[in-house]
């Protein structure tokens, strides 16, 4: 998806918790000097410098210090729940702010669910959108399917194929109805991806009358902690 595309798209649904979280997240994401330091941004920078400068409000130091002061806090209390938790709670305490602070609350009321070999979901609880963090070991992702409404997909950490691109930090992917694909983590690092869906995955052959009977991997049951 194009950057003018997805900003359109995010900010007509500005008012779902979801579609905020998903771009509150890519924005963190993308502020990461790894990021930055592509060259695409760097052209971005350029466009940038020859834009007008614009006054600051009266307020603008006090808030931009308590913006600081909050993020500080929450990296402390991330780097407290890392410190007394399992493996994964410390991954979770390395991602993104936004989706970091959603996923510490979703496991204070709610556990990881099994996605399938190799994946594990975390569903988020934001309104009545469906959206996850989902974790996926190198090798590991879901057969062909697609979807019954969009898919959009933030990859957070590591990256991914899907049968017709891959993604990186940073990368949103936009699956429409209709579009098949099988998302598979590259070899190397664990994948993390925040995923926005509109309409349940559509799985083909047998997984898709499994799903069909059982409802999995929609509704999982969820998976012990660990």
């Amino acid at each position: 998806m194009t950057e003018p595309s997805l900003n359109a798209y995010l900010a007509e649904r500005s008012d779902d918790p979801a579609i905020r979280l998903l771009a509150e997240t890519t924005a963190d994401v993308r502020a990461a000097p790894d990021y930055l330091a592509g060259a695409e941004d760097r052209a971005g920078g350029a466009f940038l410098a020859e834009e007008a400068p614009a006054a600051l409000a009266a307020d603008a130091l006090d808030r931009v210090l308590a913006r600081i002061e909050a993020a500080g806090a929450q990296d402390g209390r991330a780097a407290q729940a890392a410190e007394g938790g399992d493996p994964i709670t410390t991954e979770i305490a390395g991602l993104p702010a936004p989706v970091r602070e959603a996923a510490l609350k979703a496991l204070e009321r709610d556990r990881w669910r099994l996605g399938g070999p190799g994946i594990r979901r975390l569903p988020l609880g934001l309104g009545s959108t469906h959206c996850e963090l989902m974790r996926i070991e190198p090798g590991r992702g879901a057969s062909d399917h697609d979807h019954a409404g969009d898919e959009l997909t933030l990859v957070l950490r590591g990256s991914y194929f899907d049968g017709h691109a891959s993604y990186g930090p940073g990368d949103v992917s936009l699956a429409r109805e209709g579009f098949v694909h099988a998302p598979t983590a590259n070899p190397g690092e664990v994948c993390y991806v925040l995923a926005v869906t509109f309409g349940p995955p559509r799985f083909k052959g047998l997984i898709g009358v499994v799903q069909k009977l059982t409802g999995f991997p929609w509704a999982p049951k969820p998976a012990a902690r660990g």
